[in-house]
């Protein structure tokens, strides 16, 4: 809430269609998004998560056709 690094976003102009989700230890969904204004602010039904390692899942399109699929770790600290 410092607001540096508070929102995960997927940003491009060359993003035709998206999908960004986040999970998180157990595999739970915590977030999922496809649109690239919806950010992730480290929370699941409105209530904020504690601090560790979770990992997203990114698939889209870009305007050129090219697939992206991209996986990783995001760690929320508080």
């Amino acid at each position: 809430n410092d607001l540096n690094n508070d929102f995960e976003c997927v940003y491009g102009n060359c993003i035709a269609s998206m999908t960004f989700k986040v999970f998180d230890r157990w595999g739970e969904l915590v977030f999922e998004s496809t649109a690239k204004n919806n950010c992730w602010d480290g929370s699941f039904r409105g209530k904020p998560l504690s601090t560790g390692v979770y990992v997203y899942s990114l698939q889209a399109e870009l305007t050129n056709g090219e697939a992206i699929d991209k996986k990783g770790n995001i760690n929320l600290i508080k």
